[in-house]
């Protein structure tokens, strides 16, 4: 329903001026400013990605080395409460990590015991080794009789 007002005639026409035809064409977007949304939003997705990215893979570097690190603890602790005194040296591997377990004498000025029941300290290193330069040592002493 349209009203007219009083004592005009063009009230109730509708406004075809220029005015409105330009309102009318900026309320949309054209293809320029859509492509360089899409650019935009494009570039921000892949910075976004490759940050996901570098943090599973530093993740997955955490997550071999804490299991490198349980392996060697647990050679470690097998070899120093079953150790009988006796110089020795064993490798293996479990799974995707390669070990190592070396015993010997230790070399320091301090480490010499002056005993009748031939004490001495000895050196134990566990060598777990992974990929292709990953390793970690575990290092300890453990007193011990000559035999």
């Amino acid at each position: 329903m349209r009203f007219a007002s009083i004592g005009s005639r063009d009230g109730s026409r509708p406004r075809h001026s220029t005015e409105g035809r330009i309102a009318n064409r900026a309320a949309g977007f054209t293809l320029l400013e859509t492509l360089t949304a899409l650019a935009i939003l494009a570039i921000a997705l892949v910075s976004l990605f490759d940050a996901q990215m570098r943090g599973l893979r530093a993740a997955s570097a955490a997550d071999s080395y804490a299991q490198a690190r349980l392996l060697g603890q647990a050679l470690l602790t097998d070899t120093v409460s079953g150790w009988k005194g006796g110089l020795t040296s064993r490798s293996g591997r479990q799974g995707r990590f390669n070990w190592s377990i070396d015993v010997t004498p230790a070399q320091a000025p301090w480490a010499e015991i002056k005993s009748k029941m031939k004490w001495r300290l000895n050196h134990v290193r566990v060598t777990v080794a992974w990929d292709q330069n990953r390793t970690i040592v575990l290092d300890t002493l453990k007193l011990g009789r000559a035999l």
